[in-house]
């Protein structure tokens, strides 16, 4: 991707798809991306004050030192401590979303890992159980760059996902477009699974 791209009009158009499609809530989420040595980021509150309406003057910019380079720094995602560490940590990773999808959510209530369910999904394996540690927390941060680290090579290929117990889940990618879509299939993958279990059906070829 050029250093010369703005992805400002792809973060309002998927922070609206976030919402819009239950793959978030009021109660939180961010999402963030790198292009070249610049980060972009989410306000804080963008869900429980704005129910998701972003505005492009709204997303905060720092450099590749996570110093400020527009915006008020007081503004600055909650969260914002996860993704800067997925970054300072991993130069494939050129987006981050936290999030707290509808289904997936379900995982995370129950500190459950994930299993793949069909072939669109196969690739990102069981899901990672993050412990279950304080929100806005560098031990959250930290722990997210832990349950990264083991499977870091698979970046080369798509993006990864991991459930934060009792919280929600974060999602990577080597672009914006590639921590969407991520998400996007992680997502129908828990509502497939928990449709499977409630009927009674097996799937991967397992009875669940």
């Amino acid at each position: 991707m050029p250093t010369s791209y703005d992805p400002r009009p792809a973060m309002v158009e998927i922070a609206d798809l976030l919402y819009t499609r239950r793959l978030t809530n009021s109660a939180g989420g961010n999402l963030s991306c790198r292009v070249g040595d610049t980060i972009y980021i989410t306000p804080r509150y963008l869900g429980s004050k704005q129910r998701w309406r972003l505005r492009e003057e709204q997303i905060l910019v720092f450099d590749g030192a996570f110093n400020i380079l527009q915006g008020e720094p007081a503004k600055v995602s909650r969260e914002s401590r996860m993704h800067f560490a997925c970054y300072e940590h991993f130069p494939q990773i050129n987006s981050v979303i936290h999030a707290h999808p509808q289904y997936l959510t379900v995982f995370a209530s129950a500190g459950e890992s994930l299993p793949p369910v069909n072939q669109y999904t196969e690739k990102f394996g069981n899901l990672p159980v993050v412990a279950n540690l304080p929100s806005h927390s560098q031990e959250l941060a930290d722990a997210v760059v832990e349950a990264i680290t083991p499977r870091a090579d698979l970046l080369a290929k798509n993006g990864l996902g991991m459930i934060l117990a009792w919280h929600g889940v974060a999602v990577v990618g080597r672009d914006l477009d590639d921590a969407y879509d991520t998400l996007d299939r992680l997502e129908w993958s828990a509502q497939t699974y928990l449709l499977g279990r409630m009927a009674g059906l097996g799937l991967g070829g397992q009875n669940i």
